[in-house]
């Protein structure tokens, strides 16, 4: 897992940087910042640990499953354990979304429901390229590939955004 926090009072920094961001550039901006690139960035990596419990999930159903594999690469052999990393998946994901909670609660204390609504409601681009991009620089980025766009991280995001409204109560 990449590190998601640096320390314990991250969020609250996240939040402070927000606010400055709001004063200076408004709530929307802020928001892309906030929601957009920080809490957006949390939730694909809990979807992504999703997908590796159901990965491993299926391989453990083959007959020839093994949980611990060997794998050479440039000379050196990588060990594998499965069942390990199935069990550090599930403790990342269930202090994720302890993570998550407690973050939406944060935003929710430093902007009001009707920004967030709005935020959210507005279809923004999502990642730190989209927040700190104008529309037109951004479909520049993804014209010349710096960016991937592609059917299949579009639905990614389609349902990443789907997890990200249901933590600010929004279906």
């Amino acid at each position: 897992m990449s590190k998601i926090l640096i320390n314990e009072t991250q969020l609250r920094e996240w939040i402070e940087a927000a606010g400055e961001m709001k004063a200076q550039f408004g709530a929307e901006r802020a928001l892309a910042y906030l929601i957009g690139e920080r809490f957006y960035s949390i939730v694909s990596m809990l979807r992504s640990c999703r997908q590796l419990i159901r990965a491993i999930d299926e391989e453990s159903k083959k007959p020839d499953y093994h949980s611990v594999g060997v794998t050479t690469y440039r000379g050196r052999k990588l060990v594998t354990d499965l069942r390990e990393t199935y069990r550090r998946e599930v403790f990342i994901i269930t202090w994720t979304e302890e993570l998550l909670i407690k973050f939406a609660a944060l935003i929710g204390e430093a902007f009001e429901p009707y920004e967030i609504r709005t935020y959210l409601e507005s279809s923004p681009l999502l990642g730190a390229m989209a927040h700190i991009c104008s529309e037109e620089e951004y479909e520049f980025l993804v014209s010349r590939g710096i960016v991937e766009h592609s059917l299949d991280s579009e639905i990614e995001d389609a349902m990443i955004f789907g997890d990200m409204r249901r933590y600010f109560g929004i279906s």
